[in-house]
């Protein structure tokens, strides 16, 4: 079992209801069903194909009568009232934005998102700061070579997030992760690359804000030295 997924289920509280969006191959309600969560289990995809190993996978288990299986995009069939958590995993921060926000119901008190986006994860925060979510807690987990962020989000005012700080969490959350130190090499050295290249064209908006985010990764590096010296 992928260990980003084990770390996913692993955050979800009992409650009424949960929603996995894009649930692939239904890995996630599996867990939950085997770990005997109490409340309803949805396991939504946009695709057949997807949803049909999904089935498969609950069969194997033993589960299936646990778990509801929907066809739909996004949450667009599952009801409000029926769910408390919701779990989109596996996709880029543009694409869960876009998810939650033609499904805004999930911004209504009550509610909590578990996060895992493949990439944009700048996007993802963005949206839910100024959408008025809080980001309760950040964690980076690593499978198959390569470490992958998962945050929780729920309705309510939170801290104000750097540039920076919107790829890589807020440093008051993330620093103390054994795997943020590596993290934060590798997207410095990404921006710096980045960097480089942008100097031989002509892209000077782009340019400037990379150059933000960079030296913001760079102060963050220098706090995190000074707090493991002290």
């Amino acid at each position: 079992m992928p260990k980003r997924l084990e770390r996913i289920a692993a955050l979800i509280p009992d409650g009424r209801g949960v929603a996995d969006v894009g649930t692939d191959h239904g890995y996630v309600p599996v867990m939950l069903a085997r770990r005997g969560y109490p409340g309803v289990i949805i396991a939504t995809d946009i695709n057949a194909g997807p949803l049909k190993s999904a089935v498969s996978s609950a069969e194997e288990s033993c589960v299936s009568d646990r778990i509801s299986f929907v066809l739909c995009d996004g949450l667009s069939k599952v009801t409000p009232s029926s769910v408390d958590t919701i779990v989109i995993a596996g996709m880029g921060g543009d694409t869960i934005t876009g998810i939650l926000d033609r499904d805004y119901w999930c911004a209504e008190p009550g509610y909590k998102l578990v996060l895992q986006p493949m990439s944009h994860q700048n996007v993802l925060r963005y949206w839910l700061i100024n959408n008025e979510f809080k980001i309760t807690h950040e964690e980076l987990v690593r499978d198959g070579g390569a470490i992958y962020q998962i945050f929780c989000a729920e309705p309510g005012r939170g801290a104000r997030y750097s540039d920076a700080e919107l790829f890589t969490g807020k440093y008051e959350s993330i620093c103390g992760d054994p795997l943020f130190a590596e993290y934060l090499d590798g997207l410095t050295a990404k921006f710096s690359a980045a960097i480089r290249g942008m100097e031989k064209g002509a892209e000077c908006a782009r340019l400037e804000l990379n150059r933000e985010v960079l030296n913001g990764l760079e102060d963050m590096k220098g706090r995190l030295n000074n707090d493991k010296h002290r």
